[in-house]
């Protein structure tokens, strides 16, 4: 048996191990980028949810009536705490840009304005909670355009 023949069985088996190596090491970058970009869509998408979930209930709980100013208030603020959206943001803390934390913290501390100008008494037909259900609107909507642009730049 000559040496060549020895040396090109060698080449080739080590051209398709490479291969295969690289092959796999590819594969298992994009299941890695893909799982972080679904990682991120679920802590994006819940911390929106959370957000709008302490929104309406805050919403809901202001038309009903109440014994005294301080039960409303009280239950107003329950349901803000209840509705997870301190937890969903803290675990944003831990990953997003500092561009996504200031959008969400900005809709976040509106909605806050949203639950204390409740607990204070206001309806939603009044005037305080239109403007400040307005600002908390117009904030979500721009941190749910931050929020996409930064899935978009993980998605490349």
């Amino acid at each position: 048996m000559e040496w060549t023949t020895l040396v090109g069985t060698g080449l080739g088996a080590v051209l398709g191990v490479g291969a295969t190596l690289l092959g796999e090491h590819v594969r298992w970058r994009r299941t890695v980028k893909d799982n972080r970009l679904q990682d991120r869509r679920n802590l994006y998408v819940d911390c929106l949810v959370s957000l709008r979930r302490a929104h309406e209930a805050m919403r809901l709980a202001a038309d009903e009536d109440y014994d005294t100013p301080q039960a409303r208030a009280v239950k107003v603020r329950q349901l803000f705490v209840e509705s997870g959206c301190d937890e969903a943001r803290e675990r944003l803390i831990l990953t997003a840009t500092d561009g996504v934390m200031a959008a969400i913290d900005a809709s976040y501390h509106s909605l806050r304005e949203v639950r204390e100008i409740l607990a204070a008494g206001s309806t939603v037909a009044s005037e305080d909670y239109q403007v400040a259900r307005q600002a908390h609107g117009d904030a979500t909507r721009a941190a749910r355009v931050v929020l996409r642009r930064e899935l978009s730049a993980l998605e490349v």
